[in-house]
């Protein structure tokens, strides 16, 4: 170099006519500065076409949005009385929700600066005191947004400063246990690395493998700032139930409460949750199961949509209806920024609300009988009103009216009842009383109780053997007060008072409850075939047909050959008087045959299926399905009838049809019967159901129960006796005498459907007898 040290003696260097570059420091510098000045060059035009060409596109990328879909609620039908009453509705429910930043204390600041910066333009994000001035702005519009939204709910700053809080803590634990499980994921990832760095490998594979770790493994950092989990981004309910006004406020003004949205939801309400709690029945969140069996039924989609979370009828109307009730929800795009805010919102499909359900049942006389039922189940020491000795105090009680004509059911009384908000409300303390009473109140005595009628079914008796010929009308028969010896098959006159009936002829054991009667004339018949023939035919031992889920069809007895055929039963009821004796002498009535003439033996009903036989007799011989849908108005859907594709059918109430060979005759000596039950002196419903605003026929019932245990109480008829309308049955169960404990009720009944306007009082004139 020519500037190194030499020697004085050395000799001269040959000097040489090109040294090159380095001989020339300044060329040296040159190069170097031209070198830097290409890059910046290079650095600056990238950032010169950036600003000047590229800021659409990356103010794109950063303003990118996503789409999400959301259900719309839809309402499930109202259930109406005949006056038009809700018994149970769907109401909208209005919850307030916040986006997690919008509710943090404080605000994040990271996010803070973002949304401030995406309100201003690009020229003004480069001013740092427009920056200040847009997030002192935003900062002060996130504490009037919450004092605002405190006002119009009317509820206290500090409560919805408080469930803030209680959303941003339990956020912030799940970022931290998300977090800490990220940092000891990465960290069992690191523990099981292996690299190359034996002090024997070569020094290439050394830095081979330090080149790998370098590029492979992530910064070395306890944990995850930039870390945003699913929760930052959504949002979370501060209001719950708020009302529609504030619900319209916030939704009309989306500038005043930038970060918050109004969640949409229903609720099924039961504003008279006492009454007919048994008919109306519930709904409760469809189970797993239930949703599982619902997919393999319809592989290709739920026609009903049912999703977890959803209210199905479990009970009564609710669940027979289920189908005509439900609605469709519908479905809301959301179009949201990176953020998860949402910027707009549209319908895609609009949800459609289940169809409202019209009944026959007459809130006024529903509720009528029930605080009748609970005023006698409730009575200390029921007192005879006939003799004024104490009753038997009833465990439980059904009541039923239901038009004649058309069997639309007018009230149907369970006692003792329930309040099914109770039930849906999961009330553990109201829960466990139900339970622990012992008569039952959630048992449906009207479909469910299966009971021995007694002397009720002396109509079903009288009609049979004399249609079969076995009881001939204008002969009487001598009632001894029992039949054969004293202490088997006798009359209750004889066992309280020692004396028979006398001669009687067929309306008049019906009027005074003879068993004496009915035991001869069931051994006259030979065996229970005509009984059962007939019992048949006026369809016991099946269900109604009402439009209540899970109704018991009681017990009809079989024959011993089995039950016979309308003309078998018919060519036996035409054997001559010789051969009925013959048979009867020759021991083919037993003791079963006589208690099922009346309405003893095996045989059970329920409430339901005597009003249906009482309105049979009353309407002329026709068999009526009762039913609580009402019938005029649009057609109604049953939970159980679909086509092959599962959709729902229109389900009609069968017509009333007729009795095979029910003859007009036996029809009005049974009427006869009946009507003197209560209007003969000697009737069993003279002293204790008669009334002089309305003629009532009726017939008492006292059943057997065995067991020492108190017999059952019936009463059953109709009203008005001369131009039949309602038939009506109650029944108390172990109350005692049919006519002493059943008859006052029944008696009220009336009252109360005269009071209800249901009936009308006759106009003065005479009585008919």
């Amino acid at each position: 170099m020519l500037n190194r040290p030499t020697h004085s003696l050395a000799p001269a260097p040959v000097a040489k006519t090109d040294r090159g570059l380095g001989w020339r420091p300044n060329g040296r510098l040159a190069v170097l500065f031209a070198a830097m000045a290409v890059a910046l060059l290079v650095v600056g035009g990238r950032m010169v076409h950036v600003q000047a060409f590229l800021t659409d596109e990356y103010a794109v990328e950063f303003g990118k949005t996503r789409e999400k879909f959301e259900e719309i609620p839809a309402l499930t039908g109202r259930i109406l009385s005949a006056e038009g009453i809700e018994l149970a509705r769907d109401v909208r429910v209005y919850n307030v929700t916040a986006h997690y930043r919008w509710l943090e204390i404080p605000a994040d600041e990271k996010w803070l600066r973002g949304e401030a910066l995406s309100r201003l333009d690009p020229k003004a994000r480069r001013k740092p005191d427009r920056v200040r001035d847009e997030v002192a702005r935003l900062t002060a519009q996130r504490q009037q947004m919450w004092e605002r939204l405190a006002v119009a709910a009317e509820v206290g700053p500090r409560d919805v400063r408080e469930r803030r809080m209680e959303i941003q803590r339990r956020t912030e634990r799940i970022h931290r246990d998300v977090s800490e499980r990220l940092a000891a994921r990465r960290e069992e990832r690191e523990s099981v690395g292996v690299t190359v760095s034996d002090s024997e490998a070569a020094w290439w594979e050394q830095a081979l493998d330090q080149v790998r770790v370098v590029l492979t493994t992530p910064p070395q950092r306890g944990t995850y700032p930039d870390l945003e989990i699913e929760e930052q981004l959504a949002y979370h309910p501060v209001l719950s139930n708020v009302s529609h006004d504030v619900a319209v406020e916030i939704e009309s003004h989306p500038e005043r409460y930038p970060g918050l949205r109004i969640e949409h939801g229903t609720r099924r309400e039961y504003t008279h949750g006492r009454l007919a709690p048994h008919l109306v029945g519930y709904r409760q969140p469809i189970d797993g199961d239930e949703i599982a069996r619902r997919q393999l039924e319809f592989p290709n989609g739920d026609p009903l949509d049912y999703q977890p979370g959803d209210r199905v009828g479990v009970a009564g109307l609710e669940r027979q209806y289920e189908r005509h009730l439900r609605g469709l929800r519908g479905l809301r795009k959301l179009v949201v920024n990176r953020r998860g805010e949402v910027l707009r919102t549209e319908i895609v499909r609009n949800p459609r609300d289940g169809r409202d359900l019209e009944l026959t049942l007459h809130a006024g006389l529903q509720a009528a009988g029930e605080r009748l039922l609970d005023e006698t189940l409730s009575a200390d020491e029921p007192i005879d009103e006939v003799t004024g000795k104490p009753l038997p105090v009833p465990v439980g009680g059904s009541l039923i009216a239901l038009d004649v004509r058309t069997g639309a059911v007018l009230a149907a009384v369970s006692a003792p009842g329930f309040d099914i908000n109770d039930i849906v409300g999961h009330d553990a303390a109201a829960w466990e009383r139900i339970n622990a009473d012992s008569r039952k109140p959630l048992f449906s005595r009207v479909t469910h109780a299966t009971l021995p009628p007694g002397s009720v079914f002396k109509v079903l008796s009288a009609t049979a053997l004399l249609q079969s010929g076995h009881i001939q009308p204008e002969r009487d028969y001598f009632c001894q007060g029992f039949l054969d010896q004293p202490e088997r098959h006798r009359c209750m006159i004889f066992s309280h008072h020692g004396v028979g009936h006398g001669n009687c002829d067929v309306v008049e054991a019906l009027a005074r409850s003879c068993n004496v009667y009915f035991f001869a004339a069931a051994r006259r018949a030979g065996s229970s075939e005509p009984l059962l023939d007939w019992a048949s035919r006026f369809e016991f031992g099946q269900p109604t047909g009402i439009d209540l889920p899970g109704e018991l069809r009681g017990n009809l007895p079989v024959g011993r050959a089995g039950r016979e055929t309308f003309g078998q039963a018919d060519r036996r009821g035409r054997e001559t008087r010789a051969e009925q004796r013959d048979r009867a002498e020759r021991g083919r009535v037993d003791g079963d045959t006589l208690g099922l003439a009346i309405g003893q033996a095996t045989l059970t009903v329920t409430p339901l299926q005597v009003a249906r036989m009482m309105a049979a007799v009353a309407n002329g011989g026709n068999l009526v399905t009762p039913h609580l849908a009402e019938t005029s108005g649009p057609t109604v859907v049953s939970e159980d009838v679909t086509d092959d594709r599962g959709e729902s059918l229109g389900v009609t109430i069968p017509d009333p049809h007729p009795i095979p060979d029910l003859s007009r005759g036996t029809l009005d000596l049974v009427r006869r019967g009946l009507r003197q039950v209560v209007e003969h002196p000697q009737g069993t419903g003279f002293k204790t159901v008669r009334m002089k605003e309305v003629a009532i026929a009726g017939k008492s019932g006292t059943a057997e129960t065995g067991n020492l245990r108190p017999d059952h109480a019936w009463f059953a008829g109709y009203v008005p006796a001369d131009n039949p309308r309602i038939a009506f049955v109650v029944v108390l169960e172990h109350a005692g005498s049919g006519g002493h404990a059943a008859g006052p009720v029944a008696k009220k009944l009336v009252q109360a459907m005269l009071a209800q306007g249901v009936l009308m009082p006759r106009t003065p004139g005479p009585s008919a007898n």
